[in-house]
Formats: C-alpha cells, structure tokens, sequence
C-alpha cells in the first residue's frame, strides 16, 4: 500500500475542495445561463482544464478571487452595461445573398417575432439594416448588381459603422468549385479589409444534399476553413458555426441550399444569439469568443 504523506493528503483535500467549489459554481452559472436564453459552450471543460493546470503547478490553495476567473461565462454575467444574452451592438448590417433575401418579412417566418430586425433587437440592437441581394459573392456581379465587398463599400460611404453580420460565402464556395482563381482566403480580405475596428461576425455556410454543381459539401467546409484561418488574421472577427447548427436538419432546407419557412426563422434567432454570445456588453471591437458554436 502507498501512503500520501500528510502535505499531499493536504493538498489533494484542498484540490478536491476547490473542484467542488468551482464546478458547483460553474452549474449554477449553467442554469442561470439557460434560464436568460444565453448559450455557454463546454463550461466543464474550461473548468476541468483550469483546475488541471492549477494542479500541475502545485498551486490548490485558492481563494474566491482565484477561483472567480475560473468560472466560464461569469464576467459576461456581471459585466455591467447589459443583461446575459444581449449584446454591445447598438446596429447592424447584415450582407447576404439569396439565402437572407426576405428573412425580416413576417411572410417568410412562421411569426412576426421570427424576422430577422425582430431577434436582433431581442438581443439589445437598436437599429438592423439587411442588404442581401440573390447569387451574392464577394466577388463578379450577377446582372450587374453589387457583390459583398461592393455592398460593404457602399455602406460604409454612407457612413455606416456598428457591428457587421456578413452572411455570404455560399456562392463563394460554389464559385471556387467550379473553378475560380480567387480563393476564399482573398474573397474574406476583401470584406475584412474594409471592416477593421468594426466587430464583424462572420456565420459557416452550408448546404444540405444540394444537386446544384458546386453546392456541395466539401465546397462550403473549404470555404469554412478559410475563415477559421481568418479568424486568426482579424482580431475583430468571429464566427458562428452555422454549418454544424443547420447539420442533420434537412427539414430547415427547401432545395439544400434555401430554407422553409421554419429554417429561416431558426437562422434568425441562432444569428442573434451567436452576435450576443460573440459580443456581449462591454466596450471594444475584440469579441468574447472568436468561434462561436451554439
């Protein structure tokens, strides 16, 4: 039998102590986020690997000011300015392509409180200005009509500035599979670019068993992949992991590539929740978490 010296039994009781301490802490952060409509991602996680760090550097002697910071989510609760599960957005512009044209008319969702302006605004923004426009990429025109990065260009000539929801990036992929030469890194700094200082989020794109050339399934995780890489280059920008959100959900797709009526009134309400989760109350343009998946 292997006995602990008495310092180790002292220090493991203090360790499990502070376990108990944080992780019971930490679901009743969990219950209170769930009750306020926020969206915490993987908060025993943090924690486990909080604690795991603290334990290898033989710290387990923690105070409450130790172990607040351990907490996920807990700032954003206590940050002062703003209710959990609302945002820093006082506007925002949303650029799409076909897949956002009419997601803020109370014909296209099942509700009047489905519209895209209706769940912005249920997480604290004040003002939404949509812009989407069908067969939209960041780059080329479709009958002459402006693309992404000309949309976001006009704009900001009017003097627009606040938080950025750039839903494009379908036609992109589709685009880049059919054989463009602009890869979708360039097509993201072509919007990024325009935007820096401005908080920018930046939604997957997906499809589901489209038939149309392009729209497939490795198209739009190549495009996804570059702005995972972007996210790295843009200190402004997150992105919410639509495509895992939208994926095994067929019944939110009319063609595998456009939504029913229901699927769009989900994308709304997931959109406006990811902004309140990315940028939460506070100052800055640097957001709470640089992927957001919930």
């Amino acid at each position: 039998m292997i006995r602990l010296s008495r310092g180790t039994r002292t220090r493991r009781t203090a360790f499990r102590r502070t376990a108990t301490a944080v992780l019971g802490a930490t679901a009743a952060l969990t219950l209170i986020g769930a009750a306020a409509g926020t969206a915490a991602a993987d908060p025993l996680d943090d924690v486990a690997g909080a604690l795991s760090q603290q334990m290898a550097t033989g710290s387990a002697e923690l105070g409450l000011p130790q172990l607040l910071p351990m907490i996920p989510g807990l700032g954003d609760l206590l940050r002062s300015g703003g209710a959990p599960g609302t945002t820093r957005c006082a506007s925002v512009v949303q650029i799409g392509d076909s897949t956002s044209v009419g997601v803020d008319s109370p014909t296209k969702v099942p509700s009047p409180a489905d519209t895209l302006s209706t769940q912005y605004k249920r997480v604290g923004v004040g003002t939404v200005d949509l812009d989407a426009d069908g067969g939209r990429s960041t780059v080329g025109a479709v009958d002459g009509r402006s693309n992404a990065a000309e949309a976001v260009a006009a704009h900001l000539a009017k003097g627009e500035k606040g938080c950025w929801v750039i839903a494009v990036g379908l036609e992109d992929a589709a685009d880049i599979a059919k054989g463009s030469t602009v890869a979708a890194d360039e097509r993201i700094d072509r919007i990024m670019n325009q935007l820096r200082g401005q908080p920018v989020l930046w939604p997957t794109v997906t499809t589901s068993d489209a038939t149309v050339r392009g729209y497939t399934a490795a198209a739009m995780a190549g495009f996804n992949n570059a702005l995972r890489r972007a996210v790295v280059r843009y200190p402004n920008l997150a992105v919410y992991d639509w495509a895992a959100v939208a994926a095994g959900q067929p019944d939110w797709f009319v063609d595998g590539i456009h939504y029913t009526a229901a699927g769009t009134a989900a994308r709304n309400t997931r959109f406006a929740d990811a902004l309140a989760t990315a940028f939460p109350p506070g100052t800055g343009v640097t957001p709470a978490t640089k992927w957001v998946s919930n």
